[in-house]
């Protein structure tokens, strides 16, 4: 049989886990907090650099007709292969003419 002494000892080991495991509960509950609050700031961040993206975009003025053909653009088409058997060749020929295109959006973008 479970003496007084054992049933108090046993009451008091409890107590002690419980004031551990609501210290526990009392820390996850305010890191949720701030996690919350750090979320609101990325989201509302993010929100602002959407807003910014889209301006942007909507200023970012897409060459037309008008735009005057550059050397780069003559040297492109001197090299192009006029004569090219192979589809693997093509597909080299246009990625070359990809990577100068995204050179130049790059160069026109540090412009503006």
């Amino acid at each position: 049989m479970v003496s007084e002494h054992q049933i108090i000892a046993l009451i008091e080991r409890l107590e002690h886990k419980i004031k551990l495991l609501k210290n526990a509960c009392d820390t996850a509950q305010k890191r949720v907090k701030l996690l919350e609050e750090r979320n609101d700031t990325l989201q509302n961040k993010l929100q602002e650099k959407e807003t910014e993206l889209n301006e942007l975009q909507k200023k970012h003025v897409i060459p037309g007709k008008n735009t005057p053909i550059s050397k780069e653009l003559g040297i492109i088409v001197k090299d192009n292969p006029s004569d090219t058997d192979t589809n693997a060749e093509l597909k080299q020929q246009l990625d070359e003419y990809i990577r100068e295109l995204e050179r130049c959006i790059a160069h026109l973008s540090s412009l503006s």
